[in-house]
């Protein structure tokens, strides 16, 4: 619950109408159902996050998809994987942390009030070797052996729209598991 503690604090600073949370659990078990080429499962869900962005985009009439990525701070963040990541995504991709270290990003949290000592954590799919420099190619060709685009396509119709924060957050995950 922590994640809605901090978009509750952003909608207060930034004003934005909504969010839109649109359930991960299958579509990274999909992702993780490829046991061959485990180093690119980052990529793979990454890259899908975006493919996710494009149709919300798309439905909400929104122009861009804004990310949190800071250059180098994480495998998928390296330049050639932000490449292979974004490669035939067709929203631009705006990332104004990207030049920013950690220790900047969570000066600038601080001062926006929007900083918080707990974090949801790594993500427990992490291989122990991720691919740093990854073939665009090969991504591709592993999510279109993956149908990813389907499995996004079908977990759309389980998103959850959160305005007011007084949704049920924790009835929603039930429904999911």
């Amino acid at each position: 619950m922590v994640a809605m503690k901090v978009l509750k604090g952003l909608k207060s600073k930034t004003k934005f109408e909504k969010v839109i949370v649109y359930p991960w659990s299958k579509i990274l078990r999909t992702i993780l159902s490829k046991h061959e080429h485990r180093e690119y499962t980052c990529l793979a869900c990454r890259k899908s996050m975006f493919k996710a962005a494009e149709i919300v985009c798309r439905r909400e009439g929104a122009t861009g998809i804004v990310t949190g990525e800071s250059l180098g701070q994480k495998a998928t963040q390296t330049l050639p994987n932000l490449g292979a990541t974004t490669r035939g995504i067709k929203f631009p991709i705006l990332r104004p942390l990207l030049g920013f270290d950690k220790i900047e990003i969570e000066r600038l949290s601080k001062k926006l009030g929007i900083w918080h000592d707990v974090h949801a954590g790594c993500c427990y799919a992490t291989p122990k070797h991720p691919r740093t420099r990854a073939d665009s190619e090969m991504l591709d060709r592993l999510l279109d052996e993956l149908h990813i685009e389907d499995a996004i396509t079908r977990e759309y119709e389980n998103i959850l729209e959160v305005r007011t924060f007084d949704e049920d957050f924790k009835g929603y995950l039930e429904t999911l598991a």
